[in-house]
């Protein structure tokens, strides 16, 4: 279960504490274009990608889908600020590739939470990831180039690039198809 392993990477794993782990996170079998989370809904879920590719991304002010993220395997992924605020999300996700995810509800993560304290390094690690990839974002959009950002995503998720529908790929570094056609027959 590479979801163990993972959590092995942060914390030791004893016994007891891999069994509510498995207890806890159900095994998801995901096809292409499956919501994980629908925009206007609150995100009661954690998901951790062991196989597959998935987006979070919203629709803006003309209705246009735009790629807010990208999270392949061994990625821990929700939306944030409705996850822990439980409040209504602003995105959706979805799989962009056939997938087997495995999801804790937000009740059941509090519960491992409380019953086993030393997962709390393994959620702020995931918090800190969140927080790392939002702000790299942010910095992307302000001071690079579509190029740079094109060229930054190959270099961080090269994946991506083959994975990720063409739509998806530009609206994430916020340019047109056209842009990313010409940005990519440069190389």
């Amino acid at each position: 279960m590479l979801l163990l392993t993972e959590i092995e990477k942060v914390i030791p794993v004893p016994k007891e504490m891999e069994e509510a782990i498995r207890k806890k996170f159900t095994e998801l079998h995901c096809l292409k274009t499956e919501r994980l989370q629908q925009a206007g809904k609150i995100a009661r879920n954690l998901f951790f990608i062991e196989k597959g590719l998935a987006r979070i991304f919203y629709h803006n002010h003309t209705g246009k889908d735009v790629t807010y993220g990208f999270y392949t395997e061994s990625d821990f992924v929700t939306v944030p600020e409705s996850f822990y605020t439980q409040s209504a999300s602003k995105y959706s996700m979805e799989m962009l590739e056939d997938g087997l995810v495995y999801s804790i509800s937000y009740k059941d993560l509090k519960q491992l939470l409380s019953n086993f304290p030393q997962m709390q390094h393994l959620e702020n690690k995931t918090l800190q990831s969140f927080l790392l990839k939002a702000s790299e974002r942010i910095v992307a959009l302000q001071f690079q180039t579509a190029s740079q950002r094109y060229n930054s995503l190959m270099k961080k998720q090269p994946s991506i690039i083959m994975r990720a529908p063409l739509g998806a790929i530009a609206s994430y570094l916020g340019i047109t198809q056209e842009t990313l056609s010409r940005i990519r027959n440069r190389k």
